[in-house]
């Protein structure tokens, strides 16, 4: 049955899995088409991720390819892993039929479809870390040290989950202090690359871009349950939308009470790692949603058996969320504004015309689609074409002054056309 579930997960993840990639995905790319030199002492200094991934990336591209597919097939992969082990935990834990409904949960969790279909390092840190805690409970402490050193080498903030192990394997202390000697071993060689990412991200304190990435506030607290029960959708309506989450949230909540005296493990690995990125977060912004999905498994666990102690109302409740996942998870493969940045279609309008941008920072996706000779930094810009498109993509972040939009009409471009392609904004002028 679990292989059922597995192929049900498979088939939800393909679907739209050929949609545009957006600017990370791009950079994701063309690291993979860097050497290995290059990548180490180009690119990941200035970056805020460890190497795993992209090597994954870069090493799978020499033999699939560098389409959009292509490039998101290992992220489908580690999705369906997931599955898998959340299956074998729960029914380690608790029993088969809890297990196989951990495992539906799993596979029909827009949050956990959106990002096995991204090409970037979430969906392999939610799988390490899942594993991670399968290993724990097997006690299988090599392959633990292994996954481990793994996990470190794929996502910082997925370390969050160590203090877990650290409070509930005192039992098995000693196994479980050597078993983080090789990580530690990896971090002393890393050390210096992962130093320059530091002191690069504290750099950005302060500005737009600081708030980009997930500082501590209540709004970016508060969107963790909100998107871990319904993904990546939203409506028009925020009042609607508010009181639709409320109310789940409370539906989840009311089951979740029913377990609350159960495993401490999963408990630990879905309360203490949020509870961390949040205290971490008013120092270094890493409160995202997205970067906590490696909790998820637990929260479906927890919720699977808490659904099994109900016993007139059980199966009512268990459709109730099923329906939850798969509505949201439909919606958003089926709705087109609620994916990715469309790039692919905003080079397609552009055609062979040139584009301003205002830093070259925002180039990477135009890169990979083919028009990286049609760029002209704003500084660059003397205006003699005759049209040109200027990119109005998170400009406040990158032109907060809004000098490039000045430049261009104070060179006698008048503004003829506004695209919005899925997030990708780009004004077109004539001259």
């Amino acid at each position: 049955m679990i292989y059922l579930i597995i192929f049900v997960g498979l088939i939800l993840r393909l679907i739209s899995s050929n949609q545009s990639l957006w600017l990370d995905e791009a950079t994701t790319a063309l690291v993979a088409k860097m050497s290995l030199g290059d990548i180490f002492t180009k690119f990941l200094p200035g970056d805020f991720h460890p190497p795993l991934f992209y090597l994954i990336e870069k090493y799978w591209s020499t033999i699939f390819g560098y389409s959009e597919i292509a490039l998101r097939v290992p992220s489908i992969l580690f999705g369906l892993g997931t599955i898998y082990i959340t299956y074998l935990i729960a029914k380690k834990i608790f029993n088969s039929r809890i297990a196989l409904l951990s495992g539906v949960l799993m596979a029909t969790s827009g949050l956990s479809i959106y990002y096995s279909q991204e090409a970037r390092m979430y969906s392999l840190a939610a799988f390490l870390v899942t594993a991670l805690f399968y290993l724990f409970l097997e006690k299988k402490w090599i392959l633990f040290s292994t996954v481990l050193v793994l996990l470190g080498a794929s996502d910082y903030v997925s370390l969050f989950v160590l203090p877990v192990f650290w409070i509930l394997g005192f039992k098995n202390w000693k196994k479980l202090l050597f078993s983080h000697v090789p990580i530690l071993s990896f971090f002393v060689i890393w050390f210096p690359i992962f130093q320059k990412q530091l002191l690069s991200g504290l750099s950005l304190e302060g500005s737009n871009w600081w708030n980009l990435l997930g500082p501590a506030t209540f709004k970016n607290a508060a969107l963790i349950p909100v998107k871990f029960i319904f993904g990546r959708i939203s409506f028009d309506d925020k009042t609607l939308y508010g009181i639709i989450a409320g109310i789940a949230i409370c539906l989840f909540s009311f089951v979740l009470f029913k377990v609350r005296k159960s495993s401490k493990l999963l408990w630990g690995w879905l309360v203490i790692p949020i509870v961390l990125g949040i205290l971490i977060s008013f120092k270094i912004p890493t409160l995202s949603y997205f970067r906590f999905i490696f909790c998820l498994p637990a929260l479906y666990i927890l919720v699977a058996a808490g659904l099994d102690k109900f016993t007139k109302y059980r199966y009512l409740l268990i459709t109730i969320f099923l329906l939850i996942n798969i509505s949201s998870s439909m919606y958003y493969l089926l709705t087109p504004r609620f994916q990715r940045e469309d790039w692919r279609k905003a080079v397609g309008e552009i055609g062979e015309d040139v584009i301003i941008l205002p830093a070259y920072s925002q180039t990477e996706a135009l890169e990979y689609y083919g028009k990286g000779d049609q760029i002209i930094n704003i500084n660059n810009f003397e205006g003699g074409q005759k049209v040109v498109w200027l990119s109005r993509y998170v400009w406040w972040v990158f032109d907060s002054t809004d000098l490039a939009r000045k430049k261009v009409e104070s060179l006698g471009y008048n503004k003829v056309l506004e695209n919005n392609f899925n997030g990708v904004v780009f004004w077109k002028y004539n001259k």
